[in-house]
C-alpha cells in the first residue's frame, strides 16, 4: 500500500468532514435531535434527482444546491406540521423521512428508463445514497473545506449563545436570547454539512457521522468544551481510519467503512464508561 496523491485527497476531504461533523454533531446529540438528523439525511436525496433532472448535468454544486433547497422545503414541513397538528413528533419525522426518500428513488427510476435523460450520463446519482468518497476528486475536497470551514466559523462566533441555549433555555431567554433562532440556525448548519457530505457518506449514513462522534465524546467527558474537542478528533481519525482500511483492503466502500470505525469507537466508549460506572459504585 502506498500513501498516494489519490489516498490523501479522499483522506483529507473525509477527515475535514469527520472533525466538522463531529463538533456540530454534538448540538443535535445534546438537544436530542439525531432523529430529525436521520430524516434529514434521507430526505435531501430526492433534491439531487431533480437538480439533474432540471438541469441535466452531474455538477457537484448544482446537485448540492439541489439537496440543500430540498432539505430545506423538508425541515419546513415537519414544523409546519408538528405546529398544526397533534402528531407526536417521531410520526412526523418517519413520515417526512419515508415520503422523501421514496419520492427520491422513484424519481431515480424515472431517470433510468426515460430516454430524455439517456443522453446525459446519469452514472453515479446513486452513489448519493451510500456515498462514494473513494472517487472525491480535488474539487470536490475544495467544497466540503470550504463549507466546513464557514461551518465552524459560523458555530465559534455564535458558540457562547449556544452553549447558553442548549443547557439552560429558560435562562437564555430570561436574558434576551432568542432560543428558537438559535435553534433553528444549529439546524441548519448541521444540514448544510449534511449536503456536502452526501458525496463521500452518502444519505443514510450521513446521519452516523453527525451522531457516533459525539455519543463516544460524551462517554469521556461532562463538560461540553471538552465534548466538542473530543468529538471533531473521533470523528477526524475515524474518517482517516477508514480510508486507510478501504484503500488497503480491496472492494470496501470507504463511507461505510468510516461508519463501521465510528461505531465501533461509540461501543468501546460506551462500554468503558459502563465500566467505570460500576466499579465507581461499587467502592
Amino acid at each position: 500500500m502506498t500513501f498516494d496523491y489519490f489516498f490523501w485527497v479522499v483522506a483529507l476531504g473525509t477527515m475535514i468532514l469527520g472533525f466538522t461533523s463531529g463538533v456540530i454533531g454534538t448540538t443535535i446529540v445534546i438537544e436530542r435531535q439525531s432523529q430529525l438528523g436521520d430524516t434529514i439525511g434521507h430526505a435531501v436525496y430526492p433534491g439531487i434527482i431533480i437538480a439533474f433532472m432540471l438541469f441535466q448535468t452531474r455538477q457537484t454544486l448544482v446537485l448540492l444546491l439541489g439537496a440543500l433547497l430540498i432539505g430545506l422545503l423538508a425541515f419546513w414541513i415537519i414544523q409546519w406540521i408538528q405546529k398544526y397538528t397533534s402528531f407526536a413528533y417521531e410520526s412526523i419525522l418517519a413520515l417526512v423521512l419515508s415520503s422523501f426518500f421514496s419520492l427520491g428513488l422513484l424519481l431515480y427510476s424515472i431517470v433510468q428508463n426515460n430516454p430524455q435523460f439517456q443522453s446525459v450520463n446519469f452514472a453515479g446519482l446513486d452513489s448519493y445514497i451510500m456515498g462514494q468518497a473513494a472517487y472525491l476528486m480535488r474539487f470536490d475536497v475544495i467544497i466540503i473545506a470550504i463549507c466546513c470551514v464557514l461551518i465552524l466559523f459560523i458555530f465559534v462566533l455564535m458558540y457562547p449563545k449556544i452553549k447558553i441555549i442548549l443547557f439552560d433555555k429558560v435562562f437564555a431567554e430570561s436574558i434576551g436570547i432568542n432560543s428558537r433562532q438559535i435553534s433553528q440556525l444549529l439546524l441548519l448548519l448541521n444540514l448544510l454539512l449534511i449536503v456536502v457530505g452526501l458525496q463521500a457518506v452518502g444519505a443514510i449514513l450521513i446521519s452516523s457521522m453527525l451522531v457516533s462522534p459525539a455519543v463516544a465524546a460524551r462517554q469521556w467527558t461532562n463538560k461540553y468544551p471538552q465534548m466538542i474537542i473530543l468529538s471533531g478528533i473521533i470523528g477526524m481519525i475515524a474518517a482517516f481510519v477508514g480510508t486507510l482500511i478501504s484503500t488497503t483492503v480491496p472492494k470496501i466502500a470507504t463511507g461505510p467503512m468510516i461508519i463501521i470505525v465510528l461505531t465501533l469507537i461509540s461501543l468501546s466508549s460506551i462500554v468503558i464508561a459502563l465500566r467505570k460506572h460500576k466499579k465507581g459504585a461499587s467502592l
